[in-house]
C-alpha cells in the first residue's frame, strides 16, 4: 500500500474512531533501499495496533511475536493474561539476545538478497514455461507470487494434477469467499533455488498448457 494511502487509512479510522490491526510480518523482507513505512508511522491517536514477529523471517516454530497496541495497551495486557498465563520465556530470551547482537539485521540482509534473486528466477521460469498471456505480480518484498492464467483454466484442476507429482500450489479460490480467482494461484519462492525447483516450474507450465489444450 502506498504511503499516501496509509495516511488516508489512518485519517479515516481516526475520523470514525475505529481501531486498525496492522499485520506487518513481511515488513522486514523488502527489496528496496528502505523499509516500507507502516500505518503505525502516521498514527497519532493510538488507534493502530501494530503486530510483527520472526515467524516469516527467522523460524516459524519459535512462535515469538510482539505488538505495539497504542491506546489499547491495558486491554491488550488483560486479554494476553486470560489467553496465555505463561509464555515460552526461554525462547523469548534467546530471540531477544539475538536481536540485541545485531546478527538479526545481518541475517535479514542476506535473506532479502536471496529472496530477491529467487523472485527473479521464478519470474523468468514462469514467463518461459507457462502459457502465453500469463500475468505475474512483481513483488517489492516477501516471498510469494500471485499468478493469473487464462480464464478457461482452473487452478483447482492444476493443483490436482500437480500434487500427484509432489508439486503444491495455493489455488486462488483459497483466498476468497466469492466465486473468483479460479484461474489464479499463489506460489512461494521462499525455498532454495535449484534444478528441482526449476523443473517443478517447468512441469507446472506443461500441465497448464495441457489443461488449455495447447
Amino acid at each position: 500500500m502506498p504511503d499516501e494511502h496509509k495516511k488516508e487509512m489512518v485519517n479515516l479510522i481516526q475520523k470514525h474512531n475505529i481501531p486498525l490491526i496492522e499485520d506487518d510480518i513481511y515488513g522486514d523482507v523488502y527489496f528496496g533501499l528502505n523499509r516500507p513505512k507502516t500505518c503505525k508511522t502516521f498514527d497519532e491517536s493510538g488507534l493502530v495496533l501494530w503486530c510483527n514477529s520472526i515467524s516469516k523471517t527467522l523460524a516459524p516454530g519459535y512462535r515469538v511475536g510482539w505488538i505495539a497496541p497504542g491506546k489499547f495497551k491495558d486491554q491488550f495486557l488483560k486479554l494476553k493474561k486470560y489467553h496465555s498465563i505463561s509464555s515460552p520465556t526461554l525462547t523469548q530470551e534467546v530471540i531477544g539476545s539475538f536481536l540485541e547482537t545485531g546478527r538479526y539485521q545481518h541475517h535479514l540482509r542476506k535473506l532479502r538478497s536471496t529472496l530477491q534473486a529467487n523472485s527473479i528466477n521464478f519470474l523468468n521460469a514462469i514467463y518461459e514455461n507457462f502459457p502465453e498471456g500469463v500475468k505475474v505480480n512483481r513483488p517489492e518484498g516477501g516471498f510469494v507470487l500471485w499468478i493469473e492464467l487464462d480464464k478457461q483454466l482452473s487452478t483447482v484442476d492444476l493443483y490436482e494434477r500437480a500434487i500427484k507429482r509432489n508439486i503444491s500450489i495455493a489455488t486462488g479460490s483459497m483466498f476468497t469467499l466469492q466465486k473468483q480467482f479460479s484461474n489464479c494461484m499463489r506460489l512461494s519462492y521462499g525455498m532454495k533455488w535449484d534444478t528441482t525447483v526449476a523443473q517443478s516450474l517447468k512441469t507446472l507450465g506443461m500441465i497448464s498448457k495441457e489443461l488449455m489444450g495447447r
